[in-house]
This record gives C-alpha cells, sequence and structure tokens, in this order.
C-alpha cells in the first residue's frame, strides 16, 4: 500500500521544469474524483514534506487526488513561484487525472498560501501582458495562509519580491478578494504570530466581499504545524513532528465543510 501513495511525479511546462507528484485518491473511491493542487509553505526557502506528503496523504484518505508541486525556491524570485503554481493549476486541470474538472481546490499554507490567495483572486496574471486568464480553483483551503505582505517584516519582503517590490500590493492575495473568489476554509493558532493575523485577514476579506468562508482559530500551537496529528514526515535530513490534539481536528471540520460545500458527495 505505500507506494500506491505516491502514483506520478511528472514535470509541468515552466522556465525551469518543476515536479509535481500525484497521491491519487483511495482505490475503494470510485468514479471522477475531485482534486486538490497543494502548495506548501516554507517562507520560499524550503518545501516541508508535512505540509505536501501530509496534507496529501489526508486528501488521498477522503477520496481527493492530491497533487504537491514543487515550486521554484529562493534565490529565484517572484514572479518565479507563481509561475509554477499557475502551470500546476492549469496541468492539474487539463491532464487525463480521472477527476472532476468541475471540482478541483487548492490548498496553501503560510507562503505557499500566497500563491493559492493569488490562483483564487486571479492576480496571478497581472504581471505579464497578454496572457488570457486559466480557471481558477473551485474550493480553497487555507491553513495560516500568507493574506498581505504588509504583515510580514520589510527585510522579508524586499528579499522575496526584489524588482517586483513596487507590485507588493498587488502580490497581496486578501486585497484583491471579490464576490468571484471560490469558498474558503481559513484555519491558524491563536499561538502563531505571523498566521494569526493573516488569517484574521482573509476572514475579514472573504466575508466582506460576500464569499462562503469558514474560519477555525485555535488556542494551540505555534506556526507551521500541518496536521497537528503526531506522525512524523520527512527523512533524516528533515524530520517534523507536531502533536497538538484539539488543534488537529481541523481536518474534520474541514471534511465536514467540503461535504457541506459539495465537494466530497459519496
Amino acid at each position: 500500500m505505500e507506494a500506491s501513495y505516491r502514483k506520478v511525479a511528472s514535470a509541468i511546462s515552466t522556465p525551469i521544469s518543476q515536479k509535481i507528484e500525484l497521491y491519487p485518491a483511495e482505490d475503494r473511491f470510485l468514479g471522477p474524483r475531485p482534486a486538490v493542487l497543494v502548495l506548501p509553505g516554507g517562507g520560499f526557502r524550503e518545501l516541508p514534506p508535512h505540509e505536501g506528503e501530509g496534507y496529501a496523504r489526508w486528501l488521498s484518505g477522503l477520496g481527493i487526488h492530491a497533487f504537491v508541486l514543487s515550486y521554484r525556491l529562493l534565490p529565484h524570485r517572484f514572479p518565479a513561484p507563481l509561475e509554477d503554481a499557475r502551470a500546476a493549476l492549469d496541468h492539474v486541470r487539463d491532464g487525463d487525472h480521472g477527476l472532476d474538472i468541475g471540482r478541483v481546490g487548492v490548498l496553501g499554507s503560510s507562503a505557499g498560501g500566497q500563491l493559492a490567495g493569488l490562483l483564487m483572486t486571479g492576480r496571478v496574471l497581472s504581471i505579464e501582458e497578454g496572457v488570457t486568464a486559466p480557471p481558477r480553483p473551485d474550493f480553497a483551503i487555507l491553513p495560516y495562509a500568507l493574506a498581505d505582505l504588509d504583515l510580514l517584516p520589510p527585510p522579508v519582503v524586499e528579499n522575496l519580491l526584489g524588482d517586483l517590490l513596487p507590485l507588493k500590493g498587488e502580490l497581496s492575495p486578501a486585497r484583491h478578494v471579490d464576490a468571484s473568489v471560490c469558498p474558503t476554509f481559513v484555519w491558524a493558532t491563536a499561538q502563531d504570530p505571523p498566521g494569526l493575523p493573516n488569517t484574521l485577514e482573509w476572514t475579514r476579506a472573504l466575508a466582506a466581499a460576500g464569499v462562503r468562508v469558514e474560519s477555525h482559530i485555535y488556542p494551540d500551537g505555534g506556526h507551521g504545524i500541518g496536521l497537528a496529528d503526531g506522525v512524523e514526515y520527512g527523512g533524516a535530513s528533515h524530520k517534523f513532528i507536531a502533536n497538538v490534539p484539539h488543534t488537529a481536528s481541523w481536518t474534520s471540520a474541514c471534511a465536514a465543510w467540503l461535504r457541506r460545500e459539495g465537494v466530497l458527495v459519496d
């Protein structure tokens, strides 16, 4: 069974070929399935396995095809990771993966949440001219996701954007939420200094625009805890484990939300 999780690893068309891995829905689920593009966090410096493989295995168990993207990191600055995320979403929608193209979502945590948010709001194309907008995600899951670059220390933003620093507002996804944005599930913990204010900003922006949003703030756990389920992820060079039982219940809350939104129908 272990080998069945990572079924496909392929390249997508970007200036530098990036890897995308498919963790298919478990075999007990029949028919076309929903799909989620998973964008791990890591501050654009690394891609933590628990925010890639960890999320993907959870989604697979719900009957969702999960595609984990290894997008470009620093020293590659914007728009490189954004180009990768857009190409990956196109790859998921256009490929022959046995999925329902009307139920394609995105999951982005922390820095990956910024990329997810830019896909959700359509700002992904505003720094390029003459490009037709691709379809947006049909739903989104944003664990402790970056909403606004003004909520980060200025040196971090300068290092990330480089010459694109004047586009800081353009690349702050919560500023561009409108009623066309997909239903969204957000969460963070009260002990997460970057995640809490960003999640509150996501909640405010989505609700103000009339978007269907479910928001959870849990009392315990720091930043970047992923599933928080006590399972160890990563190899010898990058081991991670977070065991925060109450916060780990976010996955049950999210699964219930996916059913209410019609993403999971069986």
